[in-house]
């Protein structure tokens, strides 16, 4: 098959996001984000299917997300199909008494950090039966880039090089990547590249610690000026723009 025609368009996102600062895998995952809660917003909001249903809502970040000028009309569909679900599930919860005790057995017992009976009978009722749709999406968007950076690092026209250029994925992901590598020079090449970056970015980190000496405070600011804001990015994830 032709090289051209095998790749798929998560080669040609990945190769674009490793020239833009940050990890590109967060990135791409961020954008495909927000274009699947823009769908949800305006084009599926009378059907909002079992996923929103089930999972109660969306994760606090999702559930932010959907916060834009001109939504609430599409939100507020979500939201009543979501929360009606909750309510329905509360319908089930009935108060569960503890069994009488002594007051010495009650003080041996007494945990304060485990819930009352009635209170954990609730929350069990409360318990999503599904996770965030949203999530569920990234992860599988996430899964497919990480696929393509295994299967095109080498080769004729392959990202090493913009790898290689890049900020490289950050620690979450980098985690992720050997998984998907078929063949031993493949991770002999990430793990190089990778390695040569952050170690770029540790260099980088000395000298923004040593400008701020005040010895060296006249100094002109270079690639370290922002280096702390990449590594907070390199190690926990997120793109830094």
């Amino acid at each position: 098959m032709d090289v051209e025609m095998s790749r798929t368009m998560s080669y040609y996102d990945l190769r674009d996001a490793l020239g833009q600062p940050g990890c590109p895998v967060c990135r791409l995952t961020a954008r495909d984000a927000e274009r699947y809660l823009d769908g949800l917003r305006w084009e599926h909001v009378n059907d909002p299917g079992v996923q929103v249903r089930e999972a109660q809502g969306f994760c606090r970040d999702h559930a932010w997300q959907l916060d834009r000028a001109g939504a609430s009309l599409g939100v507020a569909i979500l939201m009543r199909d979501a929360l009606g679900s909750v309510l329905k599930a509360m319908d089930g919860a009935r108060f569960q008494g503890r069994p009488a005790m002594s007051l010495r057995r009650a003080q041996q017992t007494l945990d304060a950090g485990q819930a009352a009976a009635a209170a954990t009978d609730l929350a069990a009722w409360l318990v999503a039966k599904g996770e965030c749709p949203a999530c569920v999406h990234v992860r599988e968007m996430e899964t497919g880039y990480l696929s393509t950076l295994g299967e095109q690092l080498l080769g004729e026209e392959g990202l090493l090089q913009a790898y290689r250029a890049s900020d490289g994925p950050c620690l979450p992901h980098f985690r992720l990547a050997p998984a998907y590598l078929r063949e031993e020079p493949a991770f002999k090449a990430l793990v190089a590249a990778q390695t040569a970056i952050w170690r770029r970015l540790l260099d980088q980190l000395a000298e923004h610690i040593r400008k701020n000496d005040y010895r060296f405070h006249d100094e002109a600011w270079g690639d370290e000026r922002d280096a702390w804001l990449r590594a907070l990015g390199a190690l926990s994830g997120g793109s830094h723009t």
